[in-house]
């Protein structure tokens, strides 16, 4: 059971109380930290395990798994160890009343020429940078086109492209290493597109593009300042 506050206008409001029976809310503020709060010990009984794949040179430490949210990806070095893990994850689940989207669940049997998706990239035994960039970068500029042929206004098109095409490439900010000529040549990319759509005058000033709107500017994210801005706080994390 618990209760939901809120404050509205300086008052604060309370409602009676939740009985949550199965699951969580989607959108809710606690909903993630349950989850994980909930599978956390999942985690642990797959390292508690002794099954795994052992990388490098030291055979004594294996890979048991990768967790991202419900993301869940399993190391073995043969079919009965995978058996037995999926086992182990069934039975956790079932016993926290969760179930497991077996449709979307696949097997590698790691080759050089094979790859598969996880959490959006493609991979094969290392990540194919050359592929996801090009991929990430033909989705940015057709996300880019799609929002110039909108009939939306310029500050619209502007806050489109801040949270709609650039987070497609944010995402992998951190992830794959970008230079900064490649960068560059995005954000002109973006310049371009923008003049060809009459937003954006040749003769304009460059830096009032990308100053924020409290101050009289257009707010739009300069790619390589925000490829930085993640790099530095996932550094930081």
């Amino acid at each position: 059971l618990c209760r939901r506050g809120a404050n509205v206008s300086g008052q604060q409001y309370q409602t009676q109380s939740v009985c949550i029976e199965r699951g969580i809310f989607q959108g809710d503020s606690l909903s993630p930290l349950w989850f994980c709060l909930a599978l956390n010990p999942l985690s642990k009984m797959l390292r508690n395990s002794g099954y795994g794949y052992s990388l490098g040179r030291k055979p004594t430490i294996l890979v048991s798994h990768l967790f991202y949210i419900d993301d869940l990806k399993l190391y073995v070095k043969n079919l009965d160890q995978l058996q037995s893990m999926l086992e182990l994850v069934s039975s956790f689940s079932k016993s926290i009343a969760m179930q497991l989207g077996v449709d979307k669940c696949t097997v590698l049997h790691a080759k050089p020429e094979k790859c598969y998706k996880y959490l959006g990239m493609q991979q094969l035994l290392n990540i194919n940078t050359i592929k996801i960039k090009e991929a990430v970068t033909a989705t940015f500029k057709k996300r880019l086109k799609l929002i110039m042929k909108t009939q939306l206004n310029a500050k619209n098109k502007t806050q489109a492209i801040n949270t709609w095409a650039s987070p497609v490439l944010a995402y992998m900010y951190g992830v794959l290493k970008w230079s900064k000529t490649s960068l560059d040549a995005l954000d002109r990319k973006v310049r371009a597109t923008l003049k060809e759509n009459h937003m954006h005058h040749p003769h304009a000033s460059m830096a009032r593009l990308y100053l924020p709107r409290r101050v009289r500017s257009r707010g739009l994210l300069n790619l390589t300042d925000l490829c930085r801005g993640q790099e530095a706080g996932l550094h930081d994390y």
